[in-house]
């Protein structure tokens, strides 16, 4: 268990270890995680925000 286990990972998009993070499908079918700043990014992208 490391120091910043806390974040619960990287946002696919922005790379930066940052909580909360919303779970959205990408255009090829795969699950990934994105932060709130980039929602509007992803959203305009055609990932489905789940």
């Amino acid at each position: 268990m490391g120091l910043f286990d806390f974040f619960g990972g990287r946002c696919a998009i922005c790379k930066r270890k940052i909580s909360p993070l919303r779970k959205s499908i990408d255009p090829r079918g795969k699950t990934v995680k994105i932060c709130r700043a980039c929602a509007e990014y992803a959203e305009r992208r055609a990932y489905q925000i789940h």
